[in-house]
């Protein structure tokens, strides 16, 4: 009787603590470029290869957060699918090819040699004024990477946080990458018009 009455409080403590317990969160999966839009769009990028550059902080798979101006977190059950390197550079030919596609319905197709990209990316994150930001710099290089063609642009755009919730946030982020398509498309463009 003696045995049985020390054993059973450690019994019944480790039934309670695991009844306790709480459930452990579940983790979400975001992608950046959705395939389902690119079908149908067809045809060849204006630029040739993207070579994207990340600060450390956006090389890993959590999405990031701004909590204050000077403070990043982590969203440690809210991740990429992909890298998000792949993720940009797949987004931004898709986005090149569809606004080209939708240009040569409109006016003459002209044949303008394609390029390569040099991308640096400061910040990609949702901030703590219920912003998106996509930030950072580009140059329009030949496609040897012996030559820039162009001068180095800055960019940053901004979305507004309308709603609640992590998919939300990607979406607009998203708005974002398709903007910054569409302001290397006008300087590459600038480059082949006389």
């Amino acid at each position: 009787m003696t045995k049985i009455s020390l054993f059973l409080p450690i019994i019944l403590s480790l039934f309670l603590l695991g009844c306790n317990s709480q459930p452990t969160p579940s983790s979400h999966y975001y992608m950046l470029n959705q395939q389902q839009e690119s079908d149908g769009v067809y045809g060849v990028s204006p630029i040739k290869d993207i070579q994207l550059n990340l600060p450390e902080y956006l090389k890993q798979p959590n999405l990031v957060l701004q909590l204050s101006e000077h403070e990043l977190s982590y969203a440690y059950y809210h991740t990429w699918a992909e890298s998000l390197d792949d993720a940009v550079i797949k987004s931004l030919h898709q986005d090149l090819r569809a606004m080209l596609k939708s240009q040569s319905k409109k006016t003459e197709k002209t044949n303008q040699a394609r390029v390569n990209l040099i991308i640096n990316i400061d910040h990609f994150y949702a901030t703590f004024n219920s912003d998106v930001i996509l930030a950072g710099n580009y140059t329009i290089v030949n496609s040897q990477q012996t030559k820039a063609l162009s001068p180095e642009y800055n960019f940053t755009f901004k979305a507004n946080i309308e709603a609640d919730g992590y998919p939300h946030s990607v979406a607009k982020m998203r708005g974002l990458v398709k903007e910054l398509a569409q302001d290397i498309l006008i300087h590459y463009q600038a480059l082949n018009t006389p």
